[in-house]
């Protein structure tokens, strides 16, 4: 995965060849326009009331392992309550999905100039606001992005000693040191009327309270509870009703395990998929392991595949160079 980053005219254009909130995310700032923003047509007072506040919309990349920014997410939770004291409505699922892909979009978060938000993002607003009889609606929001870094695997020879490294078709991603937070203030038909959002650098969960701070500061605005408890909204679909306990079938045992030996036809079928380029001592070590006599039949077949993937990645990856390794791993196998 490779992301790219082009100046043009004093602003940063960012180009990313895979989909995803990874690579120059906090290089991005340029375009941030944070800061605390009023609507023209709300130049200046308190928001209509009631005004009711929203849980924390956490936008968090998939890429982050399970759980990853959930203590970020706790601390601007527990900042935000203390700072609009009343219940908060909290946000469904589909609607978390859709505001996380509009209005705090990673390109839209700070887009101060945007006050009309798509009619998707329109529509969760107003039927916050119908549920819960507010005016105006205040919904904290963070973006979390993430670094990632492809795998990649040793191979080493019969002695252990490492001959070649080549990439694997996964990548290990960790949390990038930039994170953007936010608060959106939303008049009822969804326009919004005034937003606060600031990019700061995260190098431990302390260093977020600043910015969370900053952004939650000053919202113009009077807080109340709804005027009815309400669930999650948009309102989510009846719950469906719990099916019966299926009867367990009865255990079979799996069936034995099927080897194959060094002359069987699936090794043959396994050794034709070797690139043809690969050079000889290569294909040469390969052979010599895939047909060893001494090795396990139940395995043999997954072994030798395993192998000539080896191979293949370490040919696409060095090229001709790869002649010096396959005459070391040729040796090796004598």
């Amino acid at each position: 995965m490779k992301s790219t980053c082009i100046r043009v005219r004093g602003l940063m254009v960012l180009a990313l060849a895979a989909v995803g909130l990874t690579g120059c995310a906090g290089l991005a700032a340029g375009l941030s326009g944070g800061g605390p923003h009023r609507n023209e047509q709300f130049a200046s007072g308190n928001a209509p009331e009631p005004t009711v506040a929203t849980t924390v919309l956490a936008c968090i990349t998939k890429a982050l392992p399970y759980g990853t920014g959930d203590s970020v997410t706790a601390r601007f939770d527990a900042l935000s309550r203390s700072t609009m004291p009343a219940e908060q409505l909290p946000l469904s699922p589909a609607a978390h999905d859709v505001l996380c892909s509009t209005i705090a979009a990673s390109d839209a978060f700070h887009a101060w100039r945007e006050w009309n938000p798509p009619p998707s993002a329109t529509a969760i607003v107003r039927e916050l606001a119908r549920a819960s009889g507010a005016k105006s609606i205040v919904m904290p929001a963070l973006r979390l992005y993430a670094r990632c870094e492809q795998d990649t695997k040793t191979v080493r020879d019969a002695n252990g000693v490492p001959i070649a490294t080549i990439q694997e078709n996964t990548q290990t991603c960790r949390l990038d040191r930039v994170a953007d937070f936010g608060v959106f203030l939303f008049a009822a038909d969804g326009t919004i009327l005034y937003r606060s959002t600031k990019r700061a650098g995260v190098m431990s969960d302390a260093d977020t309270e600043p910015a969370m701070n900053e952004v939650l500061a000053s919202v113009p605005a009077t807080f109340s509870a709804p005027a009815a408890p309400i669930a999650a909204a948009p309102v989510a679909a009846a719950p469906v009703a719990p099916r019966a306990a299926a009867t367990p079938a009865a255990y079979t045992p799996p069936p034995a395990q099927q080897g194959v030996g060094p002359t069987d036809p699936k090794i043959d079928g396994a050794l034709g998929e070797l690139n043809p380029k690969a050079p000889g001592d290569c294909k040469k070590w390969v052979k010599s392991i895939c047909r060893n006599p001494g090795a396990p039949d139940v395995s043999r077949l997954q072994m030798c595949m395993g192998y000539v993937r080896t191979v293949n990645q370490l040919v696409a990856q060095q090229g001709a160079k790869s002649t010096e390794s396959c005459k070391q791993m040729a040796a090796s196998a004598q």
